[in-house]
């Protein structure tokens, strides 16, 4: 669910204008008007504002992209919290008619995100081997898909007392 957020801001007139700057104080209570639904003087009497510089701040575009950017991660957030909350509903409801209307409407959501998504969008996974002979197999006969290979046995060393590594054992040394 992620949207691409424009940074960029511009007036009326599609002039482009000067990001300000957003007080700790006047982003509380940008996200309390938002969030708990204050009135701008319940939440200027919360931060430490006077009613009409919270009012007047309120107006600035700055502060406007600001307040929809908390109104739109606050929404982002119930959304996500309502599909959770839905799918509860689906599989542990008392009722068997709310599960069902939750089954129809997860089903539903689901139909509308595969319509959404383009057809050519696809997983595609990519195996790239290296020394792969499989000439010694006719190609009807190979199999489709991925074939799992026997695990890997690391090779033994020769001990370092061989006489192929110049370390033959000798008598001497056991007298």
């Amino acid at each position: 669910m992620s949207q691409e957020i424009d940074h960029t801001l511009v007036d009326k007139a599609g002039q482009s204008i000067r990001k300000g700057r957003i007080s700790p104080a006047l982003r509380t209570a940008i996200i309390l008007i938002v969030e708990q639904g204050l009135t701008l003087k319940d939440a200027a009497s919360r931060t430490g504002y006077k009613p009409e510089s919270l009012a007047k701040a309120m107006c600035k575009p700055h502060v406007r992209a600001a307040r929809a950017d908390v109104k739109r991660a606050w929404w982002n957030s119930k959304t996500e919290r309502a599909y959770v909350d839905l799918a509860e509903l689906a599989t542990s409801a008392a009722s068997e008619d709310v599960r069902l209307k939750a089954i129809k409407e997860v089903i539903a959501i689901d139909r509308e995100a595969q319509r959404a998504m383009p057809e050519q969008a696809r997983q595609l996974v990519q195996i790239v081997t290296q020394n792969l002979t499989m000439h010694a197999v006719p190609p009807t006969e190979r199999s489709a898909g991925v074939i799992e290979a026997q695990p890997f046995q690391p090779l033994s060393l020769p001990p370092s007392n061989l006489v192929e590594v110049g370390w033959g054992e000798s008598d001497d040394d056991d007298a």
